[in-house]
């Protein structure tokens, strides 16, 4: 009398995982087929010549390339030369400082030379063409362990996105920082700590987003990939000093120091800076807090960002005592991510583009139990499309979810370390 209960609990069993991968491809398809709508919008920007937009950070690009191809790599962070430059090609003020400001290093401008050769709408084509072929390149190397549809999906969710789609619309570095994070997993994971250096060292082109990931090898006695990530920023400074000289690095530095403190002092909001935005857009906890309690309370918002940057490091440092950040291991593997996702966290310079990083999270986890791998996939897709909605709602969703990911992804480690409490009860 009892057999029909198994067939029955059967039943039940088979129905759940289909009912799920059902949605899961239903909410893949609704994403794939919102960034179509974006690729083709994108598309149609890019067909005629540049306009008093929204999309403008290109300029800065184009305007710094130009001054390297001209002779003139002294002017890089001289609002002047790139002022005159960029109403070459838009003639109207554009950005909070009238004018887009170039606060990459001097060697991002000499890799951009050779586009910025180029008609300034021809260079904003190309430069978009190589930035979405980095990321299809990216999206295919994430999906390496799916199955070939969930591959193509993958794919297609990682250069679709809307972060994604930012970073194509505004001709940033995004892409290219992208590619070099997952190459830079991959070497990791295979041992190859030098080569993973040397993808690492990719992330000096945003030197604020290098830091803590040198600290964390520092911290695990990786000291061939930190080298390897120190020489290849030095290989790319002495590359480019043919073109640009020495004295444009010093003149950096401070520069460097002064775009960064502007980021705590109001951006403009309180008294002018050398770099003003609105740090209310910007998706890390400094966008949060700006965002809920405005960009003129300037002491406020550095107080809680020191507090939960802070709070943030040492819960990741606590986690990484019980369990050691490694691949070997699913609770290591989340220690990587976590590092990640407080690596973007802390970021004060954290905007649209930069938040397509965020998939980074998915090669740091790999590999996973069957079938989690493609609904962790899923979720990183959702968790990018929310920077749609942060934007006009200002609700910061994408920061808040990643916060609670990077506490979870960290407790998860503490719980199931030999060392972790809850084991602790359980023996």
């Amino acid at each position: 009398m009892a057999a029909p209960s198994r067939p029955l609990g059967a039943a039940l069993e088979t129905r759940r995982p289909r009912a799920l991968d059902a949605a899961l491809w239903a909410i893949a398809l609704v994403l794939v087929a919102a960034g179509g709508i974006q690729l083709a919008a994108l598309l149609d920007e890019l067909a005629g010549p540049m306009s008093a937009g929204i999309h403008h950070d290109f300029l800065a690009f184009y305007a710094a390339g130009k001054l390297v191809l001209e002779g003139r790599p002294s002017e890089l962070y001289d609002a002047g030369a790139l002022t005159a430059i960029q109403r070459s090609v838009i003639p109207f003020p554009v950005g909070a400082n009238g004018y887009m400001p170039f606060i990459n290093p001097p060697f991002a401008a000499v890799a951009f030379a050779p586009i910025a050769a180029l008609p300034a709408q021809l260079a904003r084509v190309a430069w978009a063409a190589l930035s979405l072929a980095m990321l299809v390149l990216a999206g295919l190397w994430m999906a390496r362990p799916l199955p070939v549809l969930q591959r193509v999906a993958t794919t297609l969710l990682v250069a679709l996105s809307f972060p994604a789609y930012h970073s194509l619309a505004e001709g940033q570095w995004s892409a290219a920082m992208l590619l070099a994070g997952v190459a830079a997993l991959w070497a990791a994971r295979r041992g190859s700590w030098g080569l993973a250096g040397l993808f690492l060292a990719a992330w000096w082109l945003k030197p604020q987003l290098v830091l803590l990931p040198l600290v964390a090898l520092a911290l695990d006695r990786r000291w061939t990939a930190v080298g390897w990530t120190v020489l290849g920023g030095v290989a790319l400074v002495v590359a480019s000093l043919p073109f640009v000289g020495v004295g444009i690095y010093l003149q950096y530095a401070g520069y460097l120091v002064a775009v960064g403190l502007s980021h705590f002092n109001g951006a403009g909001a309180v008294a002018r800076s050398v770099w003003q935005g609105d740090l209310a857009t910007t998706e890390g906890l400094n966008g949060l807090f700006v965002g809920y309690l405005g960009q003129a309370q300037v002491t406020l918002v550095d107080v809680l960002w020191g507090v939960l940057s802070i709070a943030l490091v040492l819960l990741w440092l606590v986690a990484a005592w019980f369990e050691r950040p490694r691949f070997d291991s699913l609770p290591g593997r989340r220690m990587i991510a976590a590092g990640i996702g407080i690596v973007l966290l802390v970021n004060p310079n954290l905007f649209i583009q930069d938040t397509v990083l965020v998939f980074l999270l998915l090669p740091a986890l790999w590999p996973l139990p069957a079938g989690t791998y493609w609904r962790e996939t899923i979720g990183m897709a959702i968790l990018a499309a929310v920077v749609l909605l942060d934007q006009p709602l200002g609700t910061h969703l994408f920061t808040l979810a990643l916060l609670a990911i990077v506490v979870a992804l960290c407790a998860s480690a503490i719980a199931s370390s030999p060392r972790g409490v809850a084991n602790r009860i359980r023996a």
